[in-house]
């Protein structure tokens, strides 16, 4: 190829170049003028102090937040949380017409037992201690209120014979819960001690009301006393009681005689 040749080719690649336009780089300067100023706004609002304050502020949340988490952890190791929860479900309310219990006497109970359970491996036991109170009553209304009034005069006195019906006592037996004992034993090759706690609480109940029936005996005197009680305000209603009327007043139970109970002298009215 000679000279001129190449110099021709040169010249027609050189013309099919697009010339460079000055409009792209004033667009190139306008656009990079426009970042500089906007990380110059971002950075602007980024002072060392302003940096410093929200770097201090986010630490002062940082530690409320911790002290306010061991402040819960604390109260959460150290309270005791407790709990209850009752559901009461109400039945049939009916008047008391069949029975119409009259509450003559109280008596504290302690009552005290041992169950024993022996077998091959060993023996389990439970003792137990309850507090209670018994009440006996006498029914007002009902088949039961076998209830017979008499007048008799006895030296002079006329005395009001009251038949009244035999003592009951009322059940369940009112115990002191708070106050119930237990303590179980096992055998080395026992492990049935719940099952003795278990078993002893079903029979505490059962006992009281075995041993309040039992005891019944020794209530009759104050019994009668609230017996007594009772009829004489009657007799005032009515009209019937002091002067020549009823001045004393004798309390028989079932079983027992007129010449086996002694009867309220005169005055009963001022003692009563």
């Amino acid at each position: 190829m000679t000279p001129h040749e190449s110099e021709s080719i040169t010249e027609v690649i050189d013309r099919r170049r697009p010339r460079t336009s000055w409009v792209k780089y004033l667009a190139f300067a306008v656009v990079g003028l426009a970042v500089v100023i906007g990380i110059y706004k971002v950075l602007s609002q980024f002072t060392p102090r302003e940096v410093g304050g929200a770097v201090a502020a986010s630490l002062e949340k940082s530690v409320t937040l911790t002290g306010r988490f061991l402040q819960y952890a604390g109260n959460f190791l150290t309270t005791a949380n407790s709990s209850t929860r009752t559901e009461v479900e109400i039945g049939r309310i009916t008047s008391a017409d069949k029975t119409g219990p009259l509450i003559v006497a109280k008596q504290d109970i302690v009552l005290k037992f041992t169950n024993v359970d022996e077998r091959i491996f060993g023996t389990s036991s439970a003792e137990v201690k309850a507090t209670a109170k018994a009440y006996y009553y006498v029914p007002l209304l009902g088949p039961g209120a076998d209830w017979k009034i008499d007048a008799m005069e006895r030296d002079g006195v006329r005395v009001c014979i009251v038949r009244a019906p035999a003592l009951r006592v009322l059940t369940p037996i009112n115990i002191d819960t708070r106050a119930i004992e237990i303590k179980t034993s096992t055998g080395a090759l026992r492990s049935n001690g719940q099952e003795m706690t278990d078993a002893a609480y079903a029979d505490i109940t059962p006992r009281l009301n075995r041993e309040a029936m039992d005891q019944a005996a020794n209530v009759r005197h104050a019994a009668r006393k609230t017996i007594a009680a009772f009829v004489k305000n009657w007799l005032l209603t009515s009209g019937s009681w002091g002067g020549q009327k009823m001045n004393a007043i004798q309390v028989v139970f079932p079983g027992e005689t007129t010449v086996d109970t002694d009867f309220v002298i005169p005055g009963f009215n001022e003692r009563s």
